[in-house]
């Protein structure tokens, strides 16, 4: 399975429009959302955004970040090929997807989640069983994919769920100076940047391995 996973859209249209023309000519399977959509925007926002890059005609697996209203942790967007992970399930070519929106840190922005409110989203995952895959606007706490270049601004949750679980991925965003791999035992953690910025990445997943490329939303790499 190919992943093209971005995340940190802030709202921006033109960016939208590069993503589905990328995201095939990489050959991708899946598109993975994680976090910021719309940049204080609305769920008709959203909604923009995911049309733009639906014209892909690839599945699209997202949550929503700090910068997204809080109607977006449970909005299900209609005749969009458009899943909203937050709290649920999704399986696609025998790879379960888990997820959980909302940021950590506090920022004064629209949705910030307690750390109790993480864990509590994730113990809804603890029968899932085999390889998985976690997409959460949040990263851990404490690791480079995780660091403004002046704090951490992770979630401890959200690390104790992935130090007890190991999921073979996690696809993050939030931290726009985080940028990068990291790994966590088995789990590789991938922050590909934020898109508004241009910054994708591209995940292979075949049989528990995981490569990542980090690249850009233009096809100039």
């Amino acid at each position: 399975m190919k992943i093209f996973q971005v995340s940190d859209i802030h709202g921006r249209l033109d960016i939208a429009e590069l993503i589905p023309e990328r995201a095939e000519g990489l050959k991708a399977d899946l598109i993975v959302i994680a976090g910021d959509i719309t940049h204080f925007g609305g769920a008709e926002e959203a909604e923009e955004v995911l049309r733009i890059i639906s014209r892909a005609k690839l599945p699209i697996f997202f949550v929503s970040g700090n910068c997204d209203p809080p109607d977006l942790l449970s909005w299900r967007p209609k005749e969009l090929n458009a899943k909203n992970l937050h709290g649920s399930t999704q399986e696609l070519m025998g790879v379960v997807f888990i997820g959980v929106g909302g940021g950590s840190g506090k920022f004064k922005t629209l949705t910030e989640l307690e750390e109790e409110e993480f864990e509590e989203i994730l113990r809804k995952f603890e029968d899932i069983s085999g390889d998985f895959v976690l997409v959460s606007h949040s990263p851990p706490w404490g690791l480079d994919v995780d660091f403004t270049g002046v704090k951490h601004i992770g979630s401890k949750a959200i690390r104790r769920v992935i130090e007890d679980r190991q999921p073979i991925l996690m696809c993050t965003g939030h931290a726009h100076e985080g940028r990068g791999v990291a790994k966590l035992g088995r789990t590789t953690i991938v922050n590909a940047g934020p898109a508004k910025n241009g910054y994708c990445a591209l995940i292979s997943l075949e049989e528990g391995a995981v490569e990542v490329e980090l690249l850009t939303i233009h096809p100039k790499d």
